[in-house]
C-alpha cells in the first residue's frame, strides 16, 4: 500500500497516457497527508489556484516552461513523489502548445515589451545630453552676469559687450 503513494502514474480507471491520473494522484497525495491547497501553497511557494489548476489539469491556468516544472517538481517532492516521472508522463503538455508559439512569435529574440528598443535608448540619450548642456549654459550665464568668471576666460566678444 505504501507503494502506491509514491507511484502517480498508474492508477485504474483513467487514461493510459496517464494524463488526467496525474493531477487526481497529486490530489489524493495530498488529501491522504491531510493538507489543504494553502498548506501546500505555504510550503512551495505556488499559488493556490495553480495548484488546484494542476489537480485539475488546467493547463491553460497554469504558467509554462520551467515554470511549470518548478512547480510540478516541488509539489512532487513535498508529497514524496519522484517528480521526473511525473514530468516524464506530463511531457506533452508541457511541450505541446507554449514553446512552439513563443518560438513563431519572438524568434529567437529577447521581448521587446520590457525593454526600449535602440532608438528608444539613442533619442533618451540625446535628450539627457541636451538638458546637461543646457544646464551647463545657464551656469556659465548666470556666473558671467554676476561676474564670477574672470574676463580673460570669456571670449573677446562676450567681455566686450558687457563692458
Amino acid at each position: 500500500m505504501s507503494d502506491s503513494s509514491t507511484s502517480v502514474t498508474t492508477q485504474p480507471g483513467h487514461d493510459a497516457a496517464g494524463e488526467h491520473a496525474v493531477g487526481g494522484a497529486l490530489r489524493a497525495l495530498r488529501v491522504s497527508k491531510g493538507w489543504s491547497l494553502e498548506e501546500v501553497a505555504g510550503r512551495i511557494k505556488f499559488a493556490p489556484r495553480q495548484i488546484a489548476a494542476l489537480e485539475e489539469e488546467r493547463w491553460a491556468d497554469l504558467p509554462k516552461g520551467i515554470s511549470l516544472r518548478g512547480l510540478i517538481r516541488s509539489y512532487a517532492r513535498l508529497l514524496g513523489a519522484d517528480p521526473e516521472t511525473i514530468i516524464a508522463s506530463l511531457e506533452p503538455h508541457m511541450r505541446g502548445g507554449a514553446p512552439a508559439r513563443l518560438a513563431t512569435q519572438s524568434g529567437l529574440q529577447s521581448p521587446r515589451g520590457t525593454l526600449p528598443t535602440e532608438e528608444e535608448r539613442s533619442s533618451s540619450s540625446w535628450g539627457w545630453l541636451i538638458v546637461i548642456l543646457l544646464v551647463i549654459a545657464a551656469a556659465v550665464a548666470y556666473g558671467v552676469w554676476q561676474g564670477w568668471l574672470p574676463t580673460h576666460w570669456l571670449p573677446g566678444w562676450l567681455s566686450r559687450s558687457g563692458h
